[in-house]
């Protein structure tokens, strides 16, 4: 009478295990799509000097579908002009662009596609009215994007939550942050970031008054209550302050759920304030506090070393894209060929250099990370701008499509098809 019994629990067992052989090969599958089946890149650039900081200039962008190839692209007649109308400072999700647009006095959702700019849906500012260009923002989920940015007098920090698909505002309101010391403002942005696992919107901040120390204020997103705010001062400011992470990364979790912040601080003998040295600081996953045992890049910052953009690569490396004229050998700090890409490692705090070539602009960013790949586009003295392939695994090097002479070039993005 047993041997029935067996025989249907053998059978249960058999038939329980088929889907689940099936999930981890779908799993499998998925991990190896090529995320390019279905996204693309645009690329942004200027005709003359690069863009950015509000400079007036023809802004142009082009679809691509691949930058693996080693080909030239020009824009005349290709891309779209959108210097009437955009800012390359600006949110990318998706298939859009998110930003306060020329007319400064809405916020708008576009898409460019055919050399032509969609305007998806614009609103007017409502309660609160945030400055172009110079606000941060947060994913809270696929829908909730929330703004954040100083008031005229820099007295106080504004926030406006979005629904991004039917673009209205739900709520507006301003942080109840500690007050300043007398004299003191806000910086015109900050940086934010919403930590999924406690559902915490953590915002750094500082007093553009005090070049000695800045703050991060853990905020509950759905109301947009203050629950805590500490104080930094192993860095002077974060490595972003004025445009939020619009134009350039300086931010990122890693794997484990561990918040890493680009920061500066000014060199002890610098002639102006834009010379600085870089370092990571890290709030550990679940923490309300910076981890006082963690200051990355610190063996290499060695009194120079300006961090421009800090992006998560893969488990235990960030790539880092920093400006350092002793390092490269150029004349100064200014607008010269004095910036270089570099692979840190977060655990030991070794340097990895790729061989690429030293780049010229600090307010650009033309690193992307896409899947198993990250596109490295370089700006250099001697040769055209060209995009390199990094890969991941192996550490080796491509070379990509280059950019027709002419053209400065300042970003790419990635968006969805």
């Amino acid at each position: 009478m047993k041997k029935p019994i067996n025989y249907v629990w053998a059978l249960l067992f058999a038939l329980m295990c088929v889907p689940f052989t099936a999930c981890e090969d779908n799993n499998d599958a998925a991990a190896e799509a090529d995320p390019l089946e279905t996204a693309h890149f645009d690329i942004w650039v200027t005709i003359g000097s690069t863009s950015g900081m509000g400079k007036v200039t023809t802004q142009l962008v082009q679809g691509v579908k691949s930058l693996d190839e080693q080909t030239s692209i020009d824009f005349e007649g290709k891309g779209a002009d959108v210097s009437a109308k955009l800012n390359p400072e600006t949110i990318v999700k998706g298939q859009y662009y998110y930003q306060i647009p020329k007319e400064k006095d809405r916020f708008g959702k576009y898409r460019i596609k055919d050399n032509q700019i969609e305007v998806v849906k614009e609103f007017a500012f409502e309660q609160n009215t945030l400055k172009d260009r110079r606000f941060t923002h947060a994913w809270i989920n696929d829908t909730t994007l929330v703004l954040l940015g100083s008031n005229g007098p820099s007295d106080k920090i504004l926030w406006i939550k979005v629904n991004a698909h039917q673009m209205t505002i739900v709520a507006e309101g301003e942080l109840a942050l500690p007050a300043l010391p007398a004299g003191g403002a806000f910086n015109l942005a900050g940086i934010a970031a919403y930590r999924q696992a406690d559902h915490t919107l953590m915002y750094s901040y500082a007093n553009s008054k005090d070049k000695t120390r800045f703050y991060m204020a853990f905020v509950k997103p759905d109301n947009m209550s203050v629950e805590k705010v500490v104080e930094e001062s192993r860095a002077q400011f974060m490595a972003g302050t004025a445009y939020g992470e619009l134009m350039q990364s300086k931010s990122f979790f890693d794997a484990d759920g561990n918040y890493y912040l680009a920061c500066n601080s000014i060199l002890p003998n610098a002639t102006k304030d834009t010379q600085q040295y870089g370092t990571l600081l890290r709030i550990n996953k679940g923490e309300k506090a910076f981890d006082a045992t963690y200051v990355g890049f610190q063996k290499h910052a060695a009194s120079h070393g300006k961090i421009v953009t800090a992006q998560y690569l893969t488990r235990g490396k960030a790539l880092l894209y920093v400006q350092d004229p002793i390092y490269t050998g150029a004349a100064g700090w200014g607008s010269d060929f004095n910036c270089y890409y570099a692979i840190l490692d977060l655990t030991t705090d070794a340097l990895t250099i790729p061989d690429l070539p030293f780049s010229e602009g600090t307010f650009s960013q033309r690193s992307v990370i896409l899947g198993k790949k990250a596109y490295i586009g370089v700006n250099p003295k001697e040769s055209a701008s060209t995009v390199h392939i990094y890969d991941i695994a192996s550490g080796t090097l491509t070379k990509g499509i280059t950019i027709a002479e002419g053209y400065a070039f300042d970003r790419i993005v990635d968006l969805q098809d």
